[in-house]
């Protein structure tokens, strides 16, 4: 299907105006289609366009929508191609600050009372300044000696995204496999996954020795190139197609997926991910993703209406 731009947040008279200026300059001609309604707090307008663009030109125009999203505050979401609902696929997702509002690293170390140090070095992890594995390694050995009794209250506590579960009724319903790639823990991880009737879990597996953290992990770590190799794995697991893929993460370490995916959506991620990823996105929370698949607010209550 032919590309398209979203523009999602406050969108007033005036942002619409601007933006066809910005569409004319370019010679793009477009078919509007507001997504959202009357009764919904974020607004939701997709234009389809019908010129055809060049290949070498599209990071040049999704870069300029970049400026005008953090010039206005309005997101305007370039994508190449639209993937089709229905149709299902495989849709991906980073846990930490993705699903929920969280670094499950961070809380555990405030149990440990270190939080402050860790949170600064997933900080500077998550904005690419260092290497994700060596940070990883290096904040767990930290935790050496927690107990892991603290981890039911920890996940109690965490905040889940906005729109998780009416993203996951969403595309549950439509027939799409959902998997968490999460360069956290398999016991966070696996939470989220029941609570919203998620397809699996890739994620770190904490060394437990007699109801103590040992400050290691068991097996591979979750990192960029394994969240990658997962994405291609499971499409091919599942025999969905690369053009009806999705990932969604917020960090440097989910680059490699986003570029991959067909629908690469930073969600409220660092700046380097935003400069970086394919479709940025601050407005809206998890739900978004619908809309980005071109769902209306309409098509989306009768998609998750009576979902599990």
């Amino acid at each position: 299907m032919s590309a398209s731009i979203t523009l999602i947040g406050d969108v007033t008279s005036a942002h619409e105006s601007e933006f066809y200026t910005w569409l004319t300059e370019h010679q793009i001609a477009t078919t509007r289609k507001s997504l959202t309604n009357s009764n919904d707090r974020i607004s939701a307008i997709r234009y389809d366009i019908s010129t055809p663009i060049e290949l070498g030109k599209h990071e040049v125009l999704r870069r300029e929508l970049l400026e005008r999203a953090d010039a206005t505050g309005v997101d305007h979401i370039f994508q190449i191609t639209t993937l089709v609902p229905e149709k299902g696929g495989l849709a991906v997702f980073d846990m930490d600050s993705t699903l929920i509002k969280a670094e499950v690293m961070d809380e555990l170390a405030v149990e440990m009372g270190i939080g402050e140090q860790i949170s600064a070095i997933t900080a500077s992890a998550m904005r690419g300044e260092i290497d994700f594995t060596e940070s990883f390694v290096q904040r767990l050995s930290l935790l050496n000696g927690l107990s892991s009794t603290v981890m039911d209250s920890v996940y109690e506590r965490i905040v889940h995204m906005d729109g998780i579960e009416r993203a996951m009724k969403g595309l549950h319903a439509l027939g799409w496999k959902t998997a968490i790639l999460s360069g956290g823990f398999t016991y966070f991880a696996d939470r989220v996954c029941q609570d919203y009737g998620m397809t699996e879990v890739h994620a770190n597996v904490l060394e437990i020795v007699d109801g103590v953290l040992t400050g290691k992990h068991v097996g591979p770590i979750v990192d960029a190139k394994r969240k990658q190799h997962l994405l291609a794995t499971l499409s091919k697991q599942y025999g969905v197609e690369a053009s009806q893929t999705i990932a969604c993460g917020d960090g440097a370490n989910d680059l490699l997926m986003l570029n991959d995916a067909a629908l690469g959506v930073a969600l409220h991620a660092k700046p380097i991910v935003r400069q970086q990823a394919p479709c940025p996105m601050n407005n809206m929370g998890l739900d978004g993703i619908l809309y980005l698949l071109g769902m209306t607010s309409e098509d989306i209550d009768a998609a998750t209406k009576g979902a599990p």
